[in-house]
């Protein structure tokens, strides 16, 4: 193990429970100020501190005879983030951001039979407690803003996409995707990153173009950094590893555990880590359009077999052998031209649903040579590909389901199209190990109102991937506002998947279904 990364988990062992007791006690005192945050001076410059704590806990609700799972206590998920702002001068801003986050239940089920048997407690140094410095720090830059300019170096994160949910130009930030589906902060699991962003604005004097503004942004690979996904190998992954079999014979079949990589990657400043990205942003005729350009790595890489036997070992759950493959892979190049568009159309609103005109989301680029695995071949190989997604917001009135709030309806299709697709019997895997067929396809609708002055907040939303048979997700959530610091959520999710389809689409996480509560505390 790197010695850098073990001194700072065992400083981090040491310093935790003081650093956790100084941010309650910090949200206790912030909340005497109205808005939750609370504000004091260095100096003549005003310091705002806020940021928030969240506790939950995931019970599973599928059969403990699935490996891949554990019924009952699962999970105890929490956040806790610390916000700082220092205003320098109106138009010069500090920034910065920690978050402590981690998973409370590899030490209440520690000497638990099914959770050691399962090998879920051997993921514990990767997902108990994030602990390196790069995970603790999450966005610190500083802003400069004169005039119509707009300048922002640092650790930060860049949002390009319109749609919820399918991440199509939101492509410069990694993601965390290790802790999976479950009701943490969205904010958490988006990487910051070390990049240098600038920003220009116009306002034409013209009828048809309101607004109109330039973005650069540019990645110095300063700390090379990369999703973190849903990877094979409970020993890894812990509660959310995939469920997939290996078949070794007739009615034989083995586990698929962690895998071995042998993976590279640039450099810190190394050139070929640099990633450049730019915006035309402009409001014309109400409607706001982008054209968008990225030039970098993918977030996630590309891997094929390594001609290496496996590793086996027995299972002491359920007797059967587990598999640990040598895989080999890169980050590959990741080139695309897109645009974005969002407007809303007041000739469509019903005054019978409310009056609220609907509001149209299209998202889409096409990416050139892009690198895929060809899976019998166990080659790399580029395909040009397009993807795209269309939305729709709409606030409409239901008066005998609520009659004091709106419903928010938001349904969205997303299909990802792969150019000269190979022949018949040859099949593609995509970065981040994801199959993909010549058109893929997936839907997903959100639905959500408020009651009671806005303090209770029930929602559902549902995911659903139809490129594999049917797969997919429903989450149905309910959010109460106690006050304007204290919120508690209760929710449940329940994943499906076609078992013909086995180890694609959501199909291997279909035992993951779990009811979740979280408590969260903003100051």
């Amino acid at each position: 193990m790197n010695k850098n990364i073990e001194t700072d988990r065992c400083s981090f062992r040491r310093m935790f429970p003081l650093f956790f007791a100084a941010l309650s006690l910090l949200a206790v005192f912030g909340s005497a100020t109205p808005s939750g945050a609370f504000i004091t001076k260095m100096g003549d410059m005003p310091l705002t501190i806020m940021g928030y704590i969240n506790q939950g806990l995931g019970y599973g609700i599928t059969g403990d005879e699935h490996y891949d799972t554990k019924e009952g206590p699962q999970s105890a998920y929490y956040n806790v983030l610390l916000e700082m702002e220092l205003e320098v001068s109106p138009n010069l801003r500090f920034f910065g951001s920690g978050m402590l986050t981690g998973d409370w239940a590899y030490e209440f089920l520690s000497g638990d039979s099914e959770w050691e048997k399962k090998a879920f407690v051997n993921s514990r140094d990767e997902l108990a407690h994030d602990t390196v410095l790069r995970d603790l720090l999450q966005e610190a830059h500083v802003t400069w803003t004169p005039g119509n300019f707009y300048l922002r170096a640092g650790k930060q994160i860049v949002v390009w996409g319109e749609t919820d949910g399918f991440r199509i130009m939101d492509q410069i930030n990694p993601l965390d995707q290790r802790r999976g589906i479950t009701d943490v902060e969205f904010e958490s699991t988006v990487l910051p990153t070390w990049l240098l962003r600038a920003q220009c604005f116009f306002q034409p004097q013209s009828t048809w173009l309101q607004d109109l503004g330039f973005e650069f942004v540019f990645n110095p690979n300063a700390d090379f950094e990369k999703n973190r996904d849903i990877v094979p190998g409970n020993d890894v992954a812990g509660i959310w590893a995939p469920n997939v079999l290996v078949p070794l014979g007739p009615g034989t079949d083995a586990h698929l555990g962690s895998l071995n990589y042998d993976l590279k990657e640039p450099d810190t400043w190394d050139s070929d880590g640099f990633e450049y990205g730019l915006r035309v942003r402009s409001v014309v005729r109400d409607a706001i359009l982008t054209l968008n350009y990225f030039y970098g790595l993918d977030n996630s890489p590309i891997t094929k077999n390594a001609p290496m036997m496996p590793d086996i070992e027995v299972s002491p759950w359920d007797n059967m052998l587990i598999i640990h493959p040598y895989v080999e892979g890169y980050y590959p190049l990741f080139r695309f031209g897109g645009a974005t568009f969002t407007k809303d159309f007041p000739n469509i609103s019903s005054s019978a649903l409310g009056g609220v005109a609907p509001v149209l989301r299209l998202e889409g680029f096409y990416a050139f040579s892009n690198t895929f695995t060809n899976d019998q071949k166990n080659t790399f190989e580029t395909h040009d590909e397009i993807r795209w997604a269309i939305g729709v917001d709409w606030k409409v009135k239901v008066d005998w389901l609520n009659p004091r709030a709106y419903f928010m309806i938001s349904p969205q299709f997303y299909h990802r199209y792969v150019v000269d697709y190979p022949d018949a019997g040859q099949t593609l895997t995509a970065t981040a190990s994801t199959a993909v067929k010549e058109n893929n396809y997936q839907t997903s609708l959100m639905i959500n109102t408020t009651y009671f002055h806005n303090k209770l907040q029930p929602s559902i939303f549902w995911l659903g991937d139809w490129t594999y048979g049917r797969s997919g997700f429903i989450r149905p959530q309910l959010k109460y506002e106690y006050s304007s610091n204290w919120d508690f959520t209760l929710g449940a999710i329940f994943l499906y998947g076609d078992a013909d389809a086995s180890g694609k689409g959501f199909e291997p996480l279909r035992y993951k279904d779990h009811v979740y509560f979280t408590a969260s505390y903003r100051f």
